[in-house]
């Protein structure tokens, strides 16, 4: 890392670092919250909606886990004098874009399950290796303050996807987001392809083989085992956070009995919490650069688990956005922490694309089993009382916070100071 890169740690470097987060967010968030769960009762039926979309969303997100520590190793090698990261950040975004219009255009639920795949294939080929641009360009002691940027960023693109989603939803034209989505990804691509600057990798790496690489990386956790710990946790914090995520349009509709509307109600509780995540994020990125970084992440699983207690008694709108408001607490505090804790752990810091990119192991796992989980108990629970299947996600939602904040304690302590 160069000293200009260095000196070039300030707001507009941060933000334009984490657009392409932004861009990333809006897409899958629109898809996620608001498209995909609607689409798929439309083609499967109310009685196994649970079920099929759990099967959907979690199968994509196992295509992410393959990809993006594959392609973010690929960029770690790269010699592009465009730079490691943008040449595929822009080439997957491009792509992607296609297959957002041909989702768009599909009527049957196995082409639908084809489309989620091949824009999972194609968005985290870029995703990967934009995953490496935090180590590549901050500096150790700011990583924190990175961090919170880039949970903004997240955030406010579930936002702004769940918002323009959801629009279209009430107003009967769900499909015409893929168009918005497709021009919101293409555009941060190319804007972030023309302002992020990189330094072109010299000399390729030495690689010794498939295996021979595998076997490398695989003594390396085992004597460096922090890491492997943070995925852990990770991993449960996000099984429970998309346990609430992937159920929130059915509970509006059958728990809270709102069905007209509810795509906005599910943009207003996200927006509730996407604001309480905006306003913890940034300090507490500040706060994890000077201080210990797992006692945030044990903050964060802790606010959690309020949260998932506020869901279980939750019975109308006012209780939905109070305990929304808390999640974006947790939100807030663990993408703060935890990103900056990862990358501090970097077992190799020559490959940071390829463990960054491992990090969606724990991201997009969770973001699988959690997805999956909360279907497949939903649906259970629902068949032997009705509703029932709402009180039983969010107690196992809570399980899976007070799991992360467990693990996080095996985790090495690391203190930046000043």
């Amino acid at each position: 890392m160069s000293q200009e890169t260095k000196q070039r740690i300030s707001i507009p470097f941060l933000a334009r670092i984490s657009l392409f987060w932004l861009g990333l967010s809006t897409v899958w968030a629109g898809l996620n919250v608001v498209y995909l769960p609607d689409r798929v009762e439309t083609l499967v039926g109310s009685a196994n909606k649970g079920t099929f979309l759990g099967l959907l969303v979690s199968t994509g997100l196992v295509v992410a886990i393959v990809v993006q520590p594959v392609m973010g190793a690929v960029s770690d090698r790269s010699t592009s004098r465009w730079g490691r990261r943008k040449p595929y950040m822009l080439l997957g975004s491009l792509v992607s874009a296609l297959f957002l219009l041909l989702m768009a255009a599909v009527s049957t639920y196995a082409l639908l399950f084809a489309a989620v795949i091949l824009l999972q294939v194609s968005a985290n080929s870029a995703h990967g290796p934009y995953q490496g641009i935090i180590p590549d360009l901050v500096p150790q002691n700011q990583r924190g303050r990175a961090s919170g940027f880039f949970g903004l960023a997240n955030q406010i693109g579930v936002l702004l996807g769940a918002l323009v989603a959801g629009q279209f939803l009430d107003r009967g034209q769900p499909g015409n987001y893929h168009f918005v989505a497709a021009g919101v990804l293409v555009f941060v691509a190319v804007v972030s392809a023309l302002t992020i600057r990189e330094e072109p990798l010299a000399e390729k790496p030495e690689f010794t083989g498939v295996f021979s690489e595998f076997r490398t990386r695989l003594a390396e956790l085992r004597t460096r085992p922090g890491f492997a710990w943070i995925l852990l946790s990770r991993l449960f914090f996000f099984m429970g956070l998309l346990a609430a995520d992937q159920i929130l349009l059915y509970f509006i509709r059958e728990r809270l009995g709102m069905d007209e509307n509810a795509g906005l109600y599910v943009t207003m509780a996200l927006a509730v919490l996407i604001v309480m995540a905006g306003v913890v994020t940034v300090p507490a990125g500040w706060m994890s650069d000077r201080t210990d970084r797992r006692k945030l992440v044990f903050a964060a699983c802790s606010v959690g688990v309020i949260a998932s207690g506020v869901l279980l008694f939750t019975a109308n709108l006012p209780m939905l956005l109070v305990a929304f408001a808390v999640l974006g607490m947790a939100v807030g505090l663990f993408v703060a922490s935890d990103w900056a804790l990862a990358i501090d752990l970097i077992p190799d810091p020559r490959a940071p694309g390829l463990y960054m990119g491992l990090t969606n192991l724990a991201t997009g796992g969770g973001d699988a089993l959690g997805s999956l989980s909360a279907g497949v108990v939903l649906d259970t629970f629902n068949r032997m009382q009705p509703l029932l299947g709402y009180t039983a996600v969010f107690i196992m939602m809570a399980g899976f916070f007070a799991l992360s904040a467990a693990v996080i304690l095996k985790v090495p302590r690391v203190y930046m100071g000043e």
